[in-house]
């Protein structure tokens, strides 16, 4: 079972006061990778006795480490950060319920949920402690500069940065899905019915198709935005043959000091993918023309 099914399933359970210590720990861990017992009572304004009560059910259940040395403190998992951030999405009205996976990445999960309203979304849950802390900051610009940065405050940047493009690029008619809400780590977002670039054996008149993609990148690049990470494993096709953008979180603005190096690494991955599989002809330096011009 994944972090964020036993989130949904553990969040039922929990009374308002067991909320609030998980919080304190979030507050705490800005501050320390472990969190001191001292500590969690302060930023919980809760009563010894109830704070050890509500120490223990967090434990049991699953959504904290405990920690004896060199001090008694306490750190959230990935448990009950997406706890916290379930929480806040029925809260606010986004999110009925959490339904069956979609996909689990290196980077992130994501969910089928259900809103209010009976309607399907996508629901994605950034998980950067997958992948190495230095690889990490060394792809993203926005976390080179923090010496210490926790797992999850990781995650919530990563968060924020993608749903800023996607708000970026869907206003400006980018084929990305509709940013609908993001909490901590975890985004609410369009769900979109399709199959990756990557899984489709065979596609009729593909230049139409690789067209379609670089006047999604040159709208993209309009706007400042420039995916790198762009590869057949994150494009999307739909039933009704349209392409769809996804997994922004790595974007860098179009003035970035190596954005026209990144453009055009991500424009030959995309060039060299159709050539190989489709036998399309465009070369990387006239797609290339085509999106900056």
């Amino acid at each position: 079972m994944s972090s964020a099914e036993k989130a949904a399933q553990a969040l039922p359970a929990l009374e308002n006061y067991d909320l609030r210590v998980l919080q304190a720990i979030e507050l705490g861990m800005i501050q320390h990778q472990i969190v001191p017992h001292d500590e969690v009572l302060r930023y919980s304004g809760l009563n010894i006795n109830e704070i050890d009560h509500r120490l223990d059910n967090l434990y049991q259940n699953e959504l904290i480490y405990r920690e004896r040395d060199p001090y008694l403190g306490y750190l959230m998992n990935y448990n009950g950060y997406d706890l916290l951030a379930l929480n806040a999405l029925v809260k606010a009205d986004i999110l009925e319920y959490l339904g069956p996976s979609i996909g689990i990445g290196k980077e992130a999960d994501v969910f089928e949920g259900v809103t209010p309203d009976n309607k399907t979304v996508a629901v994605k849950f950034h998980r950067l402690g997958r992948t190495s802390f230095r690889d990490t900051k060394r792809k993203r610009e926005y976390l080179s500069d923090r010496r210490h940065t926790s797992w999850q405050y990781q995650s919530r940047l990563a968060a924020e940065t993608e749903y800023k493009a996607l708000q970026l690029m869907y206003e400006a008619g980018v084929n990305v899905p509709e940013p609908i809400y993001q909490n901590r780590h975890a985004i609410v977002m369009q769900y979109i019915e399709a199959v990756q670039l990557s899984e489709i054996i065979e596609l009729v008149e593909p230049e139409i198709f690789l067209d379609d993609i670089l006047t999604n990148m040159k709208k993209a690049y309009k706007v400042g935005v420039v995916h790198s990470d762009l590869s057949e494993y994150n494009i999307l096709i739909d039933s009704d043959t349209h392409v769809w953008i996804i997994d922004w979180p790595q974007y860098i603005p179009k003035d970035h000091y190596n954005a026209e190096e990144i453009l055009k690494r991500d424009i030959g991955n995309i060039t060299y993918y159709f050539k190989r599989k489709f036998g399309t002809e465009m070369t990387r330096t006239e797609a290339i023309d085509f999106v900056k011009n």
